[in-house]
């Protein structure tokens, strides 16, 4: 086994070199190229996460040091005139979940190195805290820390902090079940005459990671439609799927939307960033936000602040940012 851990230190020494090399390699443009890149990335964040200016939502962005973010946005200004020794910048996520009663708070810090993407991978660090009865652990930020680490080196050559995010998300799950402990409260029993009435309304809220194949939306709305639902697609980074319609409706679509995409007209496939992230059910009786003209209406939208317009007019606005600004 230490032979074997030895090999894959040797192998990542020899790929650190590579990309040592790769980088030194680079021209003057190429390098402004991979700046710019980062820098858009970081903008295309702060527009999804919000910053610490923006009061609304519990998901933050930190530029951990303005003043090399001032200095790189000054090299692409100026196209770097001056040969300016590009900097190293650095960014802070924080995140809020809920889980069993439960508030658990995520710090992801990013560390983005001079010819991040193209030529180096960004470098990722956890630390997490909680509030209620989850008892966090040192294991559990170990793990994910390491996990993350091995995540963003397969991603090398893409934006990839974003996919970061959804994916120390994504891992969750695993890591509470793993490595920490939960002093659940007692849950009360059922009272089968209060479940007897079955909730007939659904909505459900699916992030993707992108959608950006003109004929995967295409499939997405007429499979939507086919299930008589309402609601919206945002095409592009990221991607949202809104649908509201029988529970029994939204559900079908939910699993076609996992299918297997080799299939005709399935879905993303169990490969693809898909995960539904609210799901809310209602009685009939209960008044649907779309309403009786647009039930049968789902479009797509490629702009987030159109998708949030829409959501705000028809009283979605809350969800809205608790399903999307927060992941």
């Amino acid at each position: 086994k230490e032979r074997e851990k030895e090999r894959e230190r040797e192998i990542e020494r020899e790929r650190a070199r590579q990309h040592s090399k790769k980088m030194d390699q680079a021209s003057k443009e190429e390098k402004l190229e991979a700046l710019e890149r980062t820098i858009q990335e970081i903008e295309a964040l702060q527009a999804i996460y919000g910053d610490d200016d923006d009061d609304d939502t519990s998901s933050k962005i930190t530029i951990c040091s303005q003043s090399e973010y001032n200095k790189a946005q000054h090299i692409i200004d100026t196209e770097n005139k001056d040969n300016e020794h590009i900097p190293t910048l650095e960014i802070e996520i924080k995140l809020q979940h809920e889980h069993d009663q439960n508030t658990l708070f995520q710090s992801l810090r990013f560390v983005l190195p001079p010819g991040y993407p193209a030529y180096t991978t960004a470098i990722p660090s956890l630390s997490s805290s909680s509030s209620g009865t989850l008892k966090l652990t040192k294991a559990a930020q170990e793990y994910t820390t390491c996990s993350l680490t091995t995540k963003s080196k397969e991603l090398i050559g893409v934006e990839a902090l974003l996919e970061l995010v959804q994916y120390a998300q994504d891992i969750l799950p695993d890591v509470i079940s793993q490595f920490c402990k939960i002093d659940a409260p007692p849950k009360e029993e059922e009272d089968d005459d209060n479940n007897s009435e079955e909730k007939q309304i659904g909505r459900r809220w699916i992030w993707v990671h992108h959608i950006t194949n003109t004929q995967r939306i295409k499939d997405i709305c007429s499979e939507a439609r086919s299930h008589h639902l309402s609601g919206y697609i945002k095409s592009g980074y990221p991607g949202i799927v809104l649908i509201e319609g029988s529970t029994k409706s939204c559900n079908s679509f939910v699993t076609w939307i996992k299918g297997n995409k080799s299939r005709p007209g399935g879905g993303f496939g169990r490969n693809w960033g898909h995960h539904v992230r609210g799901e809310i059910d209602f009685d009939f009786g209960e008044m649907r936000c779309f309403k009786e003209e647009e039930k049968k209406c789902f479009e797509e939208v490629e702009d987030l602040k159109v998708l949030s317009a829409h959501c705000k007019n028809v009283g979605l606005e809350d969800e809205f940012l608790k399903y999307v600004l927060q992941h």
